[in-house]
């Protein structure tokens, strides 16, 4: 024997089984057969027959469909279409179970395999379930009415199995569509929760700080500054630049410093020489303002 031949895993002679197939299959039989035990017992009710007879028997003629059709795709079609890796999405379920066997560094080493798009999600696994619905519909029919119905019955299954195939992956990309929005609303939340607390502390730290810097300020100011009371004495002991010149004047010259009340006094005698000559000057325009009225009727 060769030592490639006894490198070669005994996997490499059978076809590929996903190790959830028991699980789906089995999966699969409960979904069919709750649906016939629903099924029979509303037709039971509402064509006044024995709802619970109905119920039974729909309930073992879905189960069987459904154990022969899960069975004939988890463990035929699906098998034969990775192996062949008909479309890429096979080719990507291929890998995705050879992966399983990896472990976590081997895994680690391989390049990132791309996402699964929408598209994708879309088609998923929807030859397999027509080709496992024909077959199962044929082979049925074939069992129970003759060889006769297998193509007939063949068509009409696949046909159905592909619809609700379909039905079940626009379901699936309408719930990713609804987790992918939530995830981005989240992130948004999250990104203007986290803005507004950053805003907040700044601003709480620039007002601190600002607070803290202008007390420092005031604390060096008010240490500088003179105090009220010596403010007031200074001006007391000390006459301003107007007042020495006066007293300097009054020593020499016949002048003296006025008091409040003469400067107001005469402040308002002032004011009332203003105020007569204005009126005068108003007199003496409307007098001229009349002759040229005068002037102006006259004929020339």
């Amino acid at each position: 024997m060769s030592a490639s031949s006894s490198k070669l895993s005994p996997s490499t002679f059978f076809l590929p089984f996903d190790p959830n197939s028991p699980l789906l299959v089995a999966k699969g039989v409960l979904t069919t057969g709750t649906l016939g035990a629903i099924t029979g017992a509303s037709i039971g009710v509402f064509q006044s027959k024995n709802p619970f007879a109905l119920s039974i028997n729909m309930t073992i003629n879905l189960s069987i469909a459904g154990l022969t059709f899960f069975s004939i795709r988890e463990y035929i079609v699906s098998p034969l279409l990775l192996s062949i890796e008909i479309t890429p999405s096979h080719t990507k379920r291929l890998k995705a179970l050879k992966l399983e066997n990896l472990s976590d560094v081997q895994i680690g080493k391989l390049p990132e395999s791309d996402l699964e798009n929408l598209s994708e999600v879309r088609w998923n696994r929807l030859l397999d379930s027509s080709i496992a619905g024909g077959l199962t519909g044929g082979i049925l029919s074939a069992a129970f009415r003759g060889k006769a119905t297998f193509l007939k019955a063949g068509i009409t299954s696949s046909l159905i199995t592909s619809i609700i195939q379909l039905s079940i992956n626009q379901i699936r990309i309408i719930r990713l569509k609804t987790l992918a929005k939530q995830s981005i609303q989240l992130e948004n939340k999250d990104k203007d929760k986290n803005s507004i607390i950053f805003s907040k502390s700044h601003k709480e730290y620039n007002s601190s700080f600002n607070e803290s810097q202008s007390q420092i300020i005031k604390s060096f100011e008010d240490n500088l500054r003179p105090s009220d009371e010596e403010i007031t004495k200074s001006n007391i002991e000390k006459p301003s630049f107007p007042e020495k010149m006066m007293n300097s004047l009054t020593k020499f010259l016949p002048v003296r410093k006025l008091t409040n009340e003469e400067y107001i006094q005469t402040l308002e005698k002032k004011k009332d020489d203003i105020n007569k000559r204005l009126k005068e000057i108003d007199e003496e325009e409307k007098r001229m303002y009349d002759w040229a009225q005068s002037q102006s009727g006259s004929p020339s």
